[in-house]
């Protein structure tokens, strides 16, 4: 089942994107249960909806295919089929945050989420786990915390949760200028509460011991679609809930682009002096993460399809590095240090192509996903007049140096040559390498095929608005 269910969402998701584009573009909402709105729930699907549901349960059936016999080896038998129910719960999760049209089943799902990643960093018990997975609830029942109070504050204000009745009240408070400072604090809230959960700059100090502590196939999943699915439901709140331009007037919009560019930079810093591979990894993210914030805080709409672009290349791309990197740590005795890891290009040969492709995608090295996105996003900072922009765009060429330095580095380390002999014996089920190969080829397709992932992206985001 913990493939099945993946599989077959990927295959339900492909037919509604075919289904949205055959007719068209647009969006259609599904109300659930006997009651209509403002009381019943309803769910709402658009192309970006459709793009991202596609993203993300092709991206969780190979995680967990790449990484299956990790999960044999490092959990339990008697705890496997709770992990299996765990990843689908992590998946019903995320499906509810992509296709939600209202804001408390949004904060009922964030909790299922958060118990479920959670459970997928504690069931590889040793060493740092359960001291990982304790500081991962904390921080994020934390930003949990912060979520609902936010939403709380916005119900009292409008009366409403579905989205679109929320954001036809806060248009009246914003035009008529009545309870803008309570206005202000749930968006505040609601924005510390997501970034706490996705590991943003200064709250990402959970992330690093979570990513490196869990099994592979779990690491790739928290790091390449949890925070991404948290991030999508605050792009829908930015857009469907508070609108841009109010975005804007509360200069929460300024603040956020602040700790994007101080992430993007001080994350590629940390993960430069990490010596040890996983934590290298995860460290990454909490630059990657930066870029996608970039994207959102320049308040466009070019700047928000450019997030929603990086949000793929970067899950595709994270969730090749920590497999790919198990393999190469597991080629090398079970040492992650760098020093260790001189020649596992050679004793792993397809995970060390398939890891020296997604780095190169991370770096943003031409026809890989990586390089689009980080493309759009300049071109989405050129587009918006104020010196704001201009700092964004060093950040961005100095933060590609800094991913050089890191990533490019450990791919040259990983064909150098060893300075003694290994002794381990790989032997990976053919699928579960095929799983990989299937990752690499898709970082290659997206950058080859970018503009038409981003007409899709920039068409769902315009249908959003």
């Amino acid at each position: 089942m913990m493939l099945i269910v993946p599989a077959a969402g990927t295959l339900a998701s492909g037919a509604l994107l075919v289904s949205l584009l055959k007719n068209g573009g647009g969006s259609f909402r599904y109300a659930l249960g006997a009651f209509g709105a403002p009381v019943g729930n309803e769910l709402r699907a658009g192309e970006l909806e459709a793009v991202l549901a596609v993203t993300f349960c092709l991206i969780l059936f190979l995680c967990v295919l790449g990484g299956y016999q990790r999960i044999r080896a490092h959990i339990e038998t008697r705890r496997q089929s709770l992990y299996a129910v765990m990843v689908l719960l992590l998946q019903s999760g995320m499906m509810a945050q992509l296709f939600t049209n209202d804001v408390f089943t949004a904060y009922v799902f964030i909790e299922i989420m958060t118990i479920a990643a959670a459970s997928l960093v504690l069931a590889r018990t040793r060493g740092r786990t359960l001291f990982a997975a304790t500081k991962y609830m904390i921080m994020n029942l934390l930003g949990s915390g912060l979520f609902l109070l936010g939403v709380s504050i916005l119900y009292c204000l409008t009366g409403h949760l579905l989205m679109e009745d929320i954001h036809d009240e806060v248009m009246r408070l914003s035009a008529t200028g009545a309870y803008l400072r309570p206005l202000t604090l749930s968006m505040a809230l609601i924005t510390i509460g997501l970034a706490v959960k996705s590991a943003l700059y200064p709250f990402h100090t959970w992330l690093p011991d979570a990513y490196a502590s869990a099994t592979p196939s779990s690491s790739a999943m928290l790091a390449s679609l949890v925070s991404k699915a948290y991030i999508f439901l605050y792009i829908k709140f930015v857009i469907r809930v508070f609108d841009p331009a109010v975005f804007r007037e509360t200069h929460i919009q300024t603040v956020l682009l602040v700790f994007s560019m101080v992430g993007i930079i001080l994350g590629s810093i940390d993960a430069i002096l990490e010596k040890k591979l996983r934590r290298m990894i995860a460290y990454s993210s909490v630059a990657q993460i930066g870029y996608i914030y970039l994207g959102i805080a320049l308040g466009t709409r070019a700047g928000i399809a450019a997030a929603v672009f990086h949000i793929i290349a970067h899950a595709l791309a994270k969730a090749v590095l920590f497999l790919s990197g198990d393999r190469l740590i597991g080629a090398s005795d079970g040492d992650a240090t760098f020093h260790e890891l001189r020649g596992a290009g050679y004793r792993a040969p397809l995970s060390g192509a398939v890891f020296s492709i997604a780095a190169c995608s991370i770096v943003g090295i031409p026809i890989l996903g990586g390089f689009a996105s980080k493309l759009y996003l300049a071109d989405a900072c050129m587009g918006v007049d104020s010196a704001n922009a201009l700092i964004a765009l060093i950040v961005l060429a100095v933060s590609t140096a800094l991913n050089a330095a890191y990533f490019l580095i450990t791919v040259v380390t990983l064909y150098m040559k060893p300075t003694h002999e290994y002794h381990t014996r790989l032997n990976h089920p053919k699928i579960s390498t095929a799983a990989l190969a299937v990752f690499a080829l898709l970082i290659v397709a997206l950058g080859v095929f970018a503009p038409r992932v981003m007409s899709i992206i920039e068409t769902g985001v315009s249908h959003l608005l």
